[in-house]
């Protein structure tokens, strides 16, 4: 094994955690620190870099090397981890649903069309790996996955936790995904009242793993099932959840990944 590519974060702005590999070119994207410094940032940045190119290091590694294609980065992204184009340094504006205006770039995903899909908080975003377009998004909070917290709720409501009456409800905070087998859904990690890492930025009220019905070839989807977990086992101190609601019931689930195994290949 060896190191073909190092980059420094003015080039690939930090804290990415999701990477895709599509047409050739290989997808990274750019979110908030983890740590208690992530809590006033604001990021939402897609990167793509063509593999062959990565050859020419293997004897000569230059930094920077190949340049990536900035595929998308959002006009709000704060001046952090790297980033120098923003308009404001910092955002304090929390987690919470219908009041936070933060982006968190996490996770990513392929359709078998070769588009890419990327969430951030409850949305999902879309984009072309061929034309490096962005398609659009859809929701995890409404039936349909058009309409936000405007139209009719979607699943994560129904399974939100319900022993904390000021716990924000319908709430996915999804993490990694992973598309099925068929091409047909995306099973999307959900994330905990009690998040155990990113607790600034990963608090949510459905935790177990989400089930995204791929409409369009990819290009839209809906939530249509949660299969909730639970963990009431659990009695470590919740803390303090910034910019969120520090809970006081018992739940302490808190899925991290979704992953996606064919039953009829396990062996092989």
């Amino acid at each position: 094994m060896q190191i073909v590519g190092e980059y420094g974060d003015r080039i690939i702005n930090g804290a990415g955690c999701g990477g895709v590999e599509a047409g050739g070119n290989f997808y990274i994207n750019g979110g908030v620190s983890a740590g208690s410094a992530g809590f006033d940032q604001s990021t939402f940045t897609l990167y793509s870099f063509d593999d062959s190119r990565f050859a020419a290091n293997i004897n000569n590694p230059r930094e920077n090397t190949p340049f990536p294609d900035l595929v998308f980065k959002d006009s709000t992204n704060t001046n952090t981890i790297g980033n120098i184009d923003g308009t404001i340094d910092l955002n304090t504006s929390g987690q919470l649903p219908n009041q936070t205006t933060r982006r968190d770039s996490h996770g990513a995903a392929v359709t078998l069309d070769g588009r890419i899909v990327d969430r951030i908080q409850n949305i999902v975003e879309v984009f072309d790996s061929t034309t490096q377009e962005r398609l659009g998004a859809y929701d995890l909070v409404s039936k349909d996955g058009k309409s936000g917290r405007e139209g009719p709720a979607g699943p994560c409501l129904k399974h939100s936790v319900l022993d904390d009456k000021d716990l924000q409800l319908n709430d996915p905070a999804p993490d990694l995904m992973m598309m099925t087998t068929d091409g047909k859904h995306l099973m999307i990690a959900f994330r905990g009242p009690v998040p155990v890492s990113v607790s600034h930025s990963a608090q949510g009220s459905c935790p177990g793993v989400g089930i995204v019905e791929l409409t369009e070839g990819g290009k839209s989807g809906r939530l249509i099932d949660v299969l909730r977990t639970t963990n009431t086992i659990d009695t470590a101190p919740v803390g303090e959840i910034k910019g969120g609601r520090d809970y006081i019931g018992a739940e302490r689930s808190d899925v991290h990944h979704a992953a996606v195994i064919d039953v009829n290949k396990r062996g092989e």
